[in-house]
């Protein structure tokens, strides 16, 4: 049942009364700092994103195609309509309105950019923005829905199962081939590349029946292969502070999820692989609050994503069977706050959230390439700036896996970017490169 208009409107006073949350703000050591990127400049990955792909690709072909038989759609479609007609017509970005815990927040980030378009106001802001829109479109906050605890439907939903079902074969063969490897901590090179390349991994290097004897070379073989198209790699940095967690009996780290799917799946199997091997006590996967860009992760998509694999027989569901143990046993924890699924830049965090991630986390680990632009505050740093540099403010250590999916970067030598450059004309967007990226905690 829909929320009757009379209430909404209540529910539109009530948020706005709410206070912004107070947010603590840091500085990057390099400088000078650029300017956020906008969406102005035609023939760029950000201005065809904002004036045809939101439209196109995502409210036509998903947010409408997925879900125009759907009971619920035709409540929404007027508000669904309306977003379209303001992105075609680059209109202001009005405020949110309706229920949820970030309205206020929201608002007052909004606020900062008077005047702001689709297209003129920060990418990154105008692209969180529009599925917060959508959110708000289809009441995704009603009834008491504040992080998809209720039965609430996703948009996304048919496009993160289509997702998942066609990954199930390749995860067979990879939970085969890891199975001797969880607990394995010279093992953990692999799966963080594992997490970082998803299924652009070249497994035909690992044969379905190598033996344990042979694994180890093999997973090196696979190591090389992907390493080709690294263009930062501090992976030792990070092993390093893993050896460093198990001699001390193990940590907590943060996972920054973003993809369900295929990627989810991976990086369910790097917090299996922490957990076994020691390094870590408890992995927090820090989720989505409501449904993002299209595949992002929520808790629910979680513990659906390892209840299907569980069903079969095989060694996937083995080893989702382990995943549901450790869920149970509080090694794995889903958390969701609304920060995830806003657009400040990461040096911009809510102080109990600081004080939480400095007092409590052992490692942060951030995933995809949203996550990553974030970590930037979505600016054109030179591409050879230190990472460490640019990110130098995180109240952990702070690992970032990212394949290149938009126009900027940081902490890749000139050499790399030039033969990335000389080879491949998209480099910056087609995802075919990435980098794992580590800087030390702010007060280290």
């Amino acid at each position: 049942m829909r929320t009757p208009r009379a209430l909404q409107a209540f529910c539109i006073g009530a948020a706005a009364a709410m206070a912004p949350t107070k947010i603590r703000s840091a500085t990057p050591k390099y400088a000078p700092m650029p300017a956020m990127l906008t969406s102005t400049i035609p023939g760029t990955w950000a201005h065809d994103t904002m004036s045809r792909r939101v439209v196109e690709d995502i409210l036509e072909k998903v947010v409408y195609g997925d879900n125009r038989d759907a009971a619920w759609f035709s409540d929404a479609k007027p508000s669904l309509d309306s977003l379209r007609a303001e992105i075609l017509s680059d209109a202001p970005l009005r405020p949110i309105e309706g229920a949820g815990e970030d309205v206020a927040d929201w608002n007052a980030l909004l606020a900062k950019y008077p005047g702001g378009t689709w297209l003129s106001a920060p990418w990154l802001v105008a692209e969180f923005y529009l599925y917060r829109r959508v959110a708000e479109a289809t009441q995704w906050f009603r009834e008491g829905n504040t992080r998809g605890e209720k039965s609430i439907e996703d948009v996304f939903s048919k496009s993160k199962a289509a997702g998942l079902a066609s990954a199930q074969k390749t995860l067979e063969a990879l939970a085969a081939r890891t199975v001797d490897l969880v607990g394995d901590a010279k093992a953990s090179a692999f799966f963080l590349s594992l997490a970082l390349w998803g299924n652009r991994m070249d497994l035909s290097l690992w044969p379905a029946d190598a033996g344990v004897a042979s694994s180890s070379e093999a997973f090196d073989q696979v190591l090389a292969s992907s390493s080709e198209q690294l263009l930062a790699d501090d992976t030792e940095q990070v092993t390093q502070l893993l050896d460093k967690l198990r001699a001390e009996g193990g940590g907590t780290i943060d996972l920054v999820v973003d993809n369900a799917g295929f990627e989810l799946c991976t990086d369910l199997l790097l917090a299996d692989h922490l957990v076994g091997s020691g390094a870590a006590t408890c992995v927090r996967f820090r989720v989505k609050h409501h449904p993002t860009f299209v595949s992002d992760a929520l808790e629910r998509d979680v513990d659906a994503h390892i209840a299907e694999l569980a069903k079969g027989d095989g060694a996937a569901a083995s080893v989702a069977r382990r995943w549901k143990e450790r869920r149970t046993k509080g090694e794995f924890v889903c958390v969701a706050d609304t920060y995830w699924a806003m657009p400040y830049a990461l040096w911009d965090v809510p102080e109990t959230l600081y004080d939480h991630l400095r007092d409590s986390s052992d490692l942060i680990v951030v995933k995809g390439d949203a996550n990553y632009r974030r970590a930037l505050g979505d600016r054109p740093w030179p591409l050879d700036a230190p990472f460490a540099e640019v990110c130098s403010y995180a109240p952990a250590p702070l690992l970032c896996l990212r394949t290149l999916k938009a126009e900027l970067g940081c902490g890749m030598a000139k050499q790399g970017t030039d033969r990335a450059s000389s080879t491949d004309e998209t480099w910056l967007t087609d995802g075919r490169w990435g980098v794992v990226h580590f800087a030390p905690a702010a007060d280290e």
